[in-house]
């Protein structure tokens, strides 16, 4: 019995492996050019995966888990009846307030067709260009909806004329708020309100007395702000931060423009008592940039909230 037992932990070991990589596992494929995006068009055929694309490319997937919400804040819903059924239907329990893009992953081999969601009050209607093959799957955003608090959702999508096949209904963080440009005097302000949250705890609080990125209880959950710099140059750090009482010590890393700097979490006496500090200079060069911040230890119950980070330029 005994020398059965590694072979029956290799096989369940592949077993999981192979599901772990199965093609029903792809909602999705895309790239990333610079700091964007771009979904890319793909083919499940009995040979494997095709996509369509320039080979100095590397192509990613967004893949389903064994949950619908993956640990950088995707919720990516699998069709839980016939994938050309004309009405889809899911509850998500949401854990956490926020933004999300709606992306439609389909397949239409012919015909006409237009998307009708149904998410948190979100109802416009999108047309959806034929993909050539039943087997030949795009992605097309239907808009961006609001999450009001977390709790149960009901999540709906209908089709008028044909029925497309469809792979996956995506919840893709966006951005809380607005695009953010360069003042006049050449600074740059990375507030709370236009963060976009990767994370299924981490949020963006609305009230007044804290119009803050809060409730960093996750060491995975992290926050990125894109940004357009017209006056390149080099710019110190600031960060305006709160941490509570017995809560300091947590280590976070900011990332911008290729360089990346560690910094500790300081007590500010409360979580809503935010102090500025300088954790660093960063050159910046012409056009659109990502800022993230990243845990990388965790000391205690939280780690932080922040309600703005300002570049200030140096020269």
């Amino acid at each position: 019995m005994n020398r059965l037992t590694p072979i029956f932990v290799l096989l369940t070991i592949g077993v999981a492996a192979a599901a772990a990589g199965s093609l029903d596992r792809i909602a999705n494929v895309f790239i990333e050019d610079g700091l964007k995006l771009q979904h890319l068009e793909f083919s499940i055929t009995d040979t494997g995966l095709n996509t369509h694309v320039d080979k100095k490319y590397v192509t990613k997937k967004d893949r389903f888990g064994d949950t619908p919400q993956l640990p950088d804040g995707r919720i990516l819903l699998k069709p839980t009846g016939d994938p050309l059924g004309q009405a889809h239907a899911w509850e998500y329990p949401a854990s956490r307030p926020g933004k999300y893009w709606v992306e439609l992953v389909y397949s239409l081999a012919k015909g006409k067709s237009t998307a009708v969601p149904n998410i948190s009050s979100f109802r416009i209607p999108t047309e959806l260009e034929t993909t050539g093959a039943a087997n030949r799957f795009r992605n097309v955003t239907l808009g961006k909806v609001f999450f009001v608090q977390p709790g149960m959702e009901q999540i709906s999508l209908k089709f008028r004329g044909q029925s497309p096949r469809v792979r996956a209904l995506i919840l893709r963080p966006a951005p809380e708020g607005e695009p953010i440009a360069q003042a006049l005097d050449r600074s740059l302000l990375l507030h709370a309100r236009d963060a976009t949250i990767h994370g299924t705890k981490l949020q963006y609080e609305t009230k007044p007395h804290k119009n803050t990125v809060g409730y960093w209880v996750n060491v995975t959950d992290r926050v990125c702000w894109d940004f357009t710099v017209a006056l390149a140059g080099r710019f110190d750090v600031e960060i305006h931060q709160g941490c509570g009482t017995g809560h300091s010590g947590s280590t976070v890393a900011y990332e911008v423009a290729g360089e990346r700097r560690e910094f500790t979490v300081k007590d500010t006496g409360h979580f809503q008592n935010f102090v500025p500090r300088r954790i660093g200079t960063v050159r910046l060069a012409k056009g659109g940039h990502r800022f993230w911040l990243k845990p990388i230890r965790k000391a205690t119950g939280a780690i932080m909230d922040v309600r703005r980070i300002r570049l200030i330029p140096t020269e």
